[in-house]
């Protein structure tokens, strides 16, 4: 097994082969999206990450967006998504237009919800595939935190699930914590048991510690 498999699991196809034209590229314009994940896991061996024969222009094109968390970018297929590799971008889109554009499509097609957990926290909830990717976005942050009126500890422990608490409230911080290492037991899709901060005021994101 490559570690992009076990980077992305089932859901994710990753084409290590099949060459793509920037044709399809414009094509699946509309239907490309952030794909939050980690980029190394517990479960990730040194003997996978040597087995990994992508590079130079087969290399996934992605970001590194806080702690143990990156940005890929894939096409929604429908049935499966389609990880994005470099030799997949047309010569004159630079990755930070790629960026702009799945961010631009997250924003125009994926809804969230604001609901409350049984934990006493918040949570958003979208279509079940893009619910980690609510942290690219920052005008849901920017409304999350100025509905609360508080800095917000924000745990994104799954794919399917993102989580928040405000950052002054230290018994229901416990309890995101708690939630989190549930979710670790119960759960699949898992990306990071770190927790984040994000300040109201500055806009910032940060590694929470205590």
């Amino acid at each position: 097994m490559s570690l992009l498999k076990n980077i992305f699991g089932k859901s994710v196809r990753v084409d290590e082969n099949e060459a793509k034209s920037t044709d399809s590229f414009e094509f699946h314009k509309d239907e490309i999206y952030p794909w939050v994940k980690v980029l190394m896991d517990d479960n990730t061996s040194e003997t996978a990450a040597t087995e990994l024969k992508l590079v130079g222009e087969n290399t996934p094109v992605y970001r590194k967006l806080l702690g143990d968390l990156a940005i890929f970018y894939v096409v929604d297929n429908g049935d499966n998504f389609r990880i994005l590799l470099k030799r997949d971008l047309p010569k004159h889109l630079t990755e930070e237009a790629l960026h702009q554009i799945a961010i631009n499509n997250l924003e125009k097609n994926i809804k969230y919800k604001l609901h409350k957990t049984n934990f006493e926290g918040y949570g958003l909830i979208a279509d079940g595939n893009h619910e980690a990717e609510a942290i690219c976005l920052p005008e849901i942050w920017d409304w999350l935190s100025g509905h609360f009126d508080n800095n917000l500890i924000v745990a994104v422990p799954a794919k399917d699930l993102i989580m928040m608490v405000p950052a002054n409230d230290t018994d229901k911080i416990s309890n995101l914590k708690i939630a989190v290492y549930e979710t670790f037991k119960n759960n699949q899709r898992l990306l990071t048991k770190t927790l984040f901060h994000f300040y109201k005021e500055s806009k910032e994101w940060k590694l929470w510690t205590v």
